[in-house]
C-alpha cells in the first residue's frame, strides 16, 4: 500500500509540474497535503497493525486505494492532454511535393516553365531534382509566379510546368482554371522531407498580455496537416485578444484582396497567393498590410473544424442565407443544405456554412462574415465546458488537424483566461466580448498579358483599413482608447454595434496595377505618375487619328498604351492620348 501510494503520488506530482503557470500556489498546497497524508497513512497503518485494530486498518487501506486511483487517473488525463497539446506545436520536418504537369492532350514536351526563385522548395528545388532523377533535357523558361507558369501552359507558350503539390486546390477557385484537375495531367512527381524554419517563435511570454493570432483555414479533404510547406489557405483571420478585458477583435481578410506579397519582392497579387510561400510569407504580408506584429499563428485543416464542432456536440449560429454545399469530402452526391435562420449545426453543417460562397449575394465577403459568426459560436461553446473529459475530447479532436507556434506553456496559460470567462458567466456577464471588423472593398480587374484576359480581384479603401487597424491597436493597448463624451439616440431607430471599417469608402487603394485613365484629366494622370515614379508621355490626337475617342470630351484622355489593370512591375513609362481639336 505504501508503494502504491507513493507511485501514484509521484506520478501525480510530475503531471502537476507540467501545468506551468496554472494556479501555482494551489498546486503547491495540493502536493503538500498529499504527501502529508502519505506520512499520516504510514504512521496510522503501523499504529493499527501494532494494536491489531483490523476494522480501522481495512478502512484506511480502502481510503488509500481510492486516493491512489484518483491520483493515477488524474495523472493519466493530464498526461494525455499534455501530449495532445504538444502535437499541435511546430513539427521539426515537413513533406514538400512538386509536380511536372502538362495539359491533358499534350503528347510531347519540349519547353517547361520553372519558378525563378532558388529558395522555392516545390517549384525550384524539387523541379531540379526531377530533372536530375529522370535526366530530362528540356528548354527551361523561368517565371516569377506560378500564375505566370500556368498562364503560359494554357496559352501554349510552354508544353510543361513545374508546380507546387497543392496546385489543383489553389487554382481551381480562379477564373478560367475551375477544371484544372481534369485539364492537366501529372508526368512526374517527387516528395522530399525538409527541416522546418521555426516561424515567428521568438516569444515565450505567457498569454497574460494582449496578443495577436493569425488563424489560417486550409481547405483540404485530408486529415492531418503539414507545418511549413506551401498550402492552400482558404481563410485568413487576424484576431487580437486582450486577456485583461476579455475583448477580441476579428478581422477576416478577403482571399482575393490585391496587395503586395512579401515573398514576391513586394509585387502585388491576391493575398491567398502568399500561402504558396508558406506561413512566414503570409505573416510578413499581413504585417506589412496592417503594421501590427503577429505574435502567434494557428493553421487548421477544415477537416479539423468538423471534428471540433462534433466534440462540442454542435454549435448554435445564425444562418444568413439558404444554401447547399458539398460535404467535407467534396462528395457532390451528399450535399449539405441549410435554411435561413438561427439553428443548431453539427460538424459537417458548420464546415459547409464556413466554405460556401458561390450562391451568396456578395460571395467571399459574405462568407467571411459567416465564418466570424462560427468562430464566435465556437468560442461561446468552449466556455461552457465543465468536465475534464470534455476538454480532453476537444483537444484530441483537433490535435491532428492543427499546428501552431504556441508552446505548451503558452497554451496552458490560457487556463487563466478561461477561468475569468467562467467567472463572468457565473456573474451573469458576457464571458467574451467579440468586436467584428469589416474591410470595405471594391471590384477591380487585373489584366493578364499572357492570356489577354482580365481576372477579378478586390481593392480596398484606405480609411476602412485604417479604422480596423486603429481598433486592433486599441485592443492591444498600443493606442489609447477614445473616451466617448457625447451620445445621442433615437428611440425609433434600433441601435447597432459599431463594426470597425464598415461604411468607410474613401481613399480607394488601387495597388500594383495601372488604373483606367480614359476620360480622366491630364493633371490627374501626371499626379499618379509622380506618385508612382512613372514617366507620363502625352500625345494629342484629333478626330483624324485612330486614338481619337469621340465619346470623350476635348482635353481628356482618350486612350492609354498600356491596358488598365496591367501590373506595374517593370513599367517605367505610360503614354496617354488626349483628345484635341483640329487647328
Amino acid at each position: 500500500m505504501i508503494v502504491l501510494f507513493f507511485v501514484s503520488a509521484i506520478s501525480f506530482t510530475i503531471s502537476l509540474l507540467h501545468l506551468n503557470g496554472i494556479e501555482t500556489n494551489l498546486r503547491i498546497i495540493i502536493l503538500f497535503l498529499i504527501y502529508l497524508y502519505g506520512f499520516y497513512f504510514i504512521w496510522r497503518t503501523y499504529h493499527y497493525i501494532v494494536n491489531k485494530n483490523k476494522i480501522k486498518y481495512i478502512i484506511i487501506i480502502i481510503i488509500n486505494i481510492i486516493i491512489s486511483c484518483i491520483l493515477l487517473l488524474t495523472f493519466y488525463f493530464i498526461d494525455i492532454i499534455y501530449g495532445e497539446i504538444g502535437n499541435m506545436g511546430e513539427s521539426d520536418k515537413s513533406i514538400y511535393t512538386g509536380y511536372l504537369i502538362t495539359l491533358k492532350d499534350t503528347e510531347s514536351i519540349d519547353s517547361v516553365g520553372i519558378i525563378n526563385n532558388k529558395e522555392d522548395i516545390e517549384g525550384y528545388v524539387i523541379a531540379n531534382e526531377i530533372i536530375k532523377d529522370h535526366k530530362l533535357q528540356y528548354d527551361l523558361e523561368y517565371y516569377d509566379t506560378y500564375e505566370e507558369i500556368i498562364d503560359a501552359l494554357y496559352t501554349n507558350k510552354i508544353t510543361g510546368a513545374f508546380v507546387q503539390g497543392s496546385y489543383v486546390s489553389y487554382f481551381n477557385k480562379e477564373e478560367g482554371y475551375e477544371k484544372i484537375a481534369s485539364e492537366t495531367k501529372i508526368v512526374y512527381k517527387k516528395s522530399i522531407e525538409r527541416e522546418n524554419e521555426i516561424v515567428n517563435n521568438n516569444n515565450d511570454k505567457l498569454l497574460t498580455e494582449p496578443f495577436t493570432i493569425l488563424l489560417m483555414g486550409v481547405d483540404s479533404t485530408l486529415n492531418g496537416i503539414d507545418t511549413n510547406s506551401a498550402f492552400n489557405g482558404d481563410t485568413l483571420m487576424m484576431i487580437t485578444f486582450n486577456p485583461k478585458t476579455l475583448n477580441a477583435t476579428i478581422f477576416s481578410i478577403p482571399r482575393d484582396l490585391y496587395i503586395p506579397i512579401s515573398c514576391r519582392k513586394g509585387n502585388p497579387a491576391k493575398i491567398n497567393s502568399s500561402t504558396v510561400g508558406g506561413i512566414s510569407c503570409v505573416i510578413k504580408t499581413i504585417k506589412d498590410l496592417t503594421d501590427i506584429d503577429i505574435d502567434y499563428y494557428a493553421k487548421i485543416n477544415f477537416k479539423g473544424v468538423v471534428d471540433l464542432v462534433e466534440a462540442l456536440k454542435g454549435i448554435d449560429v445564425e444562418v444568413t442565407y439558404p444554401f447547399c454545399e458539398q460535404d467535407s469530402n467534396r462528395n457532390i452526391f451528399n450535399q449539405i443544405c441549410l435554411e435561413k435562420g438561427f439553428q443548431h449545426l453539427n460538424g459537417e453543417e458548420t464546415l459547409a456554412y464556413a466554405r460556401h460562397r458561390h450562391s451568396l449575394p456578395t460571395g467571399d465577403l459574405q462568407r467571411i462574415q459567416n465564418q466570424q459568426l462560427i468562430v464566435e459560436a465556437i468560442g461561446k461553446k468552449l466556455v461552457s465546458l465543465n468536465t475534464v473529459t470534455d476538454f480532453r475530447e476537444i483537444i484530441s479532436s483537433i490535435s491532428n488537424n492543427i499546428t501552431t507556434n504556441l508552446s505548451r506553456n503558452q497554451i496552458l496559460s490560457s487556463y487563466n483566461i478561461l477561468k475569468d470567462m467562467v467567472v463572468n458567466v457565473i456573474s451573469d456577464r458576457d464571458a467574451l466580448v467579440i468586436e467584428k471588423a469589416y474591410l470595405e472593398v471594391y471590384d477591380m480587374q487585373v489584366y493578364n498579358e499572357g492570356r489577354g484576359t482580365y481576372s477579378s480581384a478586390l481593392g480596398y479603401y484606405k480609411d476602412s483599413l485604417k479604422d480596423i487597424i486603429k481598433s486592433m491597436k486599441r485592443n492591444l493597448e498600443i493606442e489609447d482608447k477614445e473616451i466617448i463624451k457625447d451620445f445621442s439616440f433615437d428611440a425609433n431607430t434600433p441601435y447597432e454595434l459599431k463594426v470597425a471599417g464598415k461604411g468607410l469608402k474613401t481613399g480607394a487603394e488601387n495597388v500594383g496595377v495601372i488604373p483606367n485613365f480614359i476620360g480622366k484629366s491630364v493633371s490627374e494622370v501626371e499626379d499618379w505618375g509622380n506618385n508612382n515614379n512613372i514617366t507620363i508621355n502625352k500625345e494629342y490626337v484629333t478626330e483624324l487619328d485612330s486614338y481619337y475617342n469621340p465619346e470623350i470630351a476635348i482635353g481628356l484622355v482618350s486612350y492609354q498604351n498600356i491596358k488598365a489593370g496591367s501590373s506595374l512591375n517593370n513599367i517605367k513609362s505610360l503614354t496617354i492620348y488626349i483628345n484635341t481639336v483640329n487647328e
